[in-house]
């Protein structure tokens, strides 16, 4: 048996055997478009059918039109566009400090940073509420927005990581041109960084988009409602369980990350990658 043969006889098996693993992942997806088009007794038969019969369109219809999801959509759209460009101004800031400025404490000060990634948010849950509690924020979206304007320790750490890659004959010399610190953060290193940026974007807004615990506890004012507090509140306010119409709204939610992420995937890994080294 040639070289190559063995390596296509090996792709093969490793093919085979990462197919069930890949089955068991994209099954939930495969049962969340079947009964997004089947009626209700159609899902709760067993075994389940996951071809749709008849196919029901009228559950999109039916579904958006018990709650104003185009109104949720709506919210969770300005809180995530919000978000993505005030975290990553900041994260692209704090990633060039820490990657090219000079200052006593500066490794210390970063390891603190990234210690953060090991904190879980319900630690920090109850202090959060009293502070925005007492700053009159319940209600509002600025709980979550502001909060993330510290760039995120994650985000911090990829712009550092791209910004120590690049040369520093590129920084000397706009220093030489008489460029300050920030115009070289601004005009050289801003552009160069439009992968990790396009990385960062997508997955702040993917982040934010399928947040549902912090605006659970800030929001209380249903118009205030994000996409996530919405499809929480479709099912307790049906009076049942109308999986059909749940699964249909769940699809339009779905979608926008999932087209942003098909469109700007190749950014996404590259941005990574390149952070990486």
């Amino acid at each position: 048996m040639g070289r190559r043969s063995r390596e296509r006889l090996y792709k093969a098996i490793a093919l085979l055997l990462l197919l069930p693993g890949i089955l068991w992942v994209l099954m939930p997806t495969v049962w969340m478009f079947s009964a997004a088009f089947s009626r209700l007794e159609q899902i709760m038969r067993w075994p389940p059918d996951l071809w749709p019969d008849p196919w029901v369109f009228s559950n999109f219809y039916e579904g958006f039109a018990f709650l104003p999801f185009g109104r949720y959509f709506m919210n969770s759209t300005q809180i995530a566009v919000i978000r993505v460009m005030g975290q990553v101004l900041a994260a692209s800031m704090a990633g060039y400090a820490f990657a090219r400025m000079q200052a006593p404490g500066k490794n210390l000060l970063f390891i603190l940073v990234l210690s953060t990634l090991m904190l879980p948010y319900t630690v920090t849950m109850i202090p959060q509420y009293i502070i925005f509690q007492r700053l009159g924020w319940i209600d509002t979206y600025l709980p979550l927005i502001i909060p993330h304007f510290d760039g995120g320790a994650f985000f911090i750490f990829l712009f550092r990581q791209f910004f120590r890659s690049i040369p520093d004959e590129l920084t000397e010399a706009a220093r030489l041109d008489g460029c300050s610190y920030f115009g070289i953060y601004w005009r050289m290193m801003l552009p160069l960084s439009l992968p990790v940026i396009a990385a960062s974007s997508i997955l702040i807004f993917q982040n934010s988009w399928q947040e549902l615990l912090q605006p659970l506890i800030f929001l209380h004012d249903n118009s205030k409602y994000t996409i996530p507090l919405g499809l929480a509140r479709f099912r307790s306010s049906y009076g049942s369980s109308p999986w059909h119409l749940i699964m249909a709204v769940s699809i339009g939610a779905a979608l926008p990350p999932v087209v942003l992420f098909f469109i700007g995937q190749r950014f996404l890994l590259s941005g990574i990658v390149v952070s990486d080294k």
